[in-house]
């Protein structure tokens, strides 16, 4: 039995009709965009959703419930400090670009509104830019590659030293057939040289090979306590600590490898910027910030701190002022942070130096 009103005309059931094939094409419209769209109403309940968006916002089952459903508890107060500015300032038409799911797409948020003004709800469309961002990767590690050019001259003169220092000892224990009490001062003296080059050369593969993210969920904190005391073996006299923000659930989506190498490297240096005695205190912080979820890895530490000309040239390929350094280190760990979302910060402090390892949460 039809639900259409009996006394309709048979103008107005074309009307009608019209109307129903507008609204159908609207629907498929909005079905087949190459992008992810949400609307938010008035009373802040997800009204529409086309399938990208509803994707993307794992919003599922909650079509027509409260927006604050498809956010983490934890983001609630900033999102209603959010919806509350599109509520009061007719003016606010665009909010500031944010970047999900690893920076692979670009959300951008405009106020809707009635042509008086009247305030109707928030329109959400989020585009893939992940060719994009494969794009400036490749154009990073171009940057790299013509970095290492420039520094080509410094590279030959950090090999070229220990390279003499191997020959000179290597020329006396040929003359001296090993019977001389500097032998064994000698043969240390060549390993540890060699030690050297050979990171040098790790390093400078790292440095000119492009990283492949892999990620997966991975205990966060496990993964950090496990590299402190991995680093503790060859550093004894460190004292460290591990905190963790207590509403932090310890899973994020990152490259194991890449994640472990970066804490690694972050506390290698802070332990041979202390001589291998000190105090290393490392914590972990949950951060929101708009529509965006991040992850804080710091680690201070109570050494002197980094020197005024590394503050100021820092992340500069190949610069260090530890006497076997290759200076590589800073370069490679914050990549590995813009690659997972975030960015690598150093600072001073009171007592020592403060690294900063930034990541996406998402």
């Amino acid at each position: 039995m039809s639900n259409e009103p009996q006394q309709l005309s048979s103008d107005e059931r074309e009307e009608l009709e019209a109307l129903r094939e507008q609204v159908g094409e609207f629907k498929d419209i909005i079905r087949c965009l190459p992008i992810g769209l949400i609307f938010v109403d008035a009373d802040d309940n997800v009204a529409i959703a086309n399938p990208i968006g509803a994707e993307i916002r794992c919003v599922g089952d909650r079509l027509g419930g409260s927006v604050a459903d498809c956010h983490p508890a934890g983001t609630h107060t900033t999102l209603e400090q959010v919806m509350q500015r599109f509520r009061d300032e007719p003016q606010m038409q665009d909010h500031p670009i944010v970047l999900e799911r690893m920076q692979r797409y670009e959300v951008t948020y405009s106020r809707v509104a009635k042509p008086d003004g009247e305030y109707r709800g928030v329109l959400w469309l989020s585009h893939d830019i992940s060719s994009r961002k494969k794009l400036e990767r490749e154009l990073m590690h171009a940057e790299r590659l013509a970095g290492l050019g420039r520094m080509a001259a410094k590279v030959a003169h950090d090999i070229k030293n220990p390279l003499n220092a191997i020959q000179g000892a290597a020329h006396f224990l040929q003359k001296d057939d090993g019977a001389s009490e500097h032998s064994e001062e000698l043969t240390t003296m060549i390993k540890d040289q060699v030690g050297r080059i050979a990171a040098l050369v790790t390093h400078l593969n790292e440095l000119t090979r492009p990283f492949e993210l892999t990620l997966a969920p991975v205990d966060l904190d496990k993964a950090v306590r496990d590299q402190l005391n991995a680093c503790s073996v060859s550093h004894p006299g460190v004292r460290w600590s591990l905190e963790v923000d207590s509403g932090f659930d310890g899973q994020v989506q990152v490259d194991r490898t890449l994640l472990e190498r970066l804490v690694w490297n972050a506390a290698e240096n802070a332990c041979l910027s202390m001589d291998g005695a000190g105090r290393l205190e490392v914590r972990i912080r949950r951060h929101h910030e708009e529509d965006a979820g991040w992850v804080d890895v710091e680690f201070e530490d109570s050494g002197p701190g980094f020197p005024a000309e590394v503050m100021q040239n820092l992340f500069q390929p190949f610069l260090t002022t530890r006497e076997n350094g290759t200076g590589l280190g800073l370069t490679i760990m914050r990549e590995i942070c813009l690659l997972h979302g975030g960015d690598l910060t150093i600072d001073n402090t009171d007592t020592g130096a403060l690294v900063t390892a930034r990541l996406s949460a998402r």
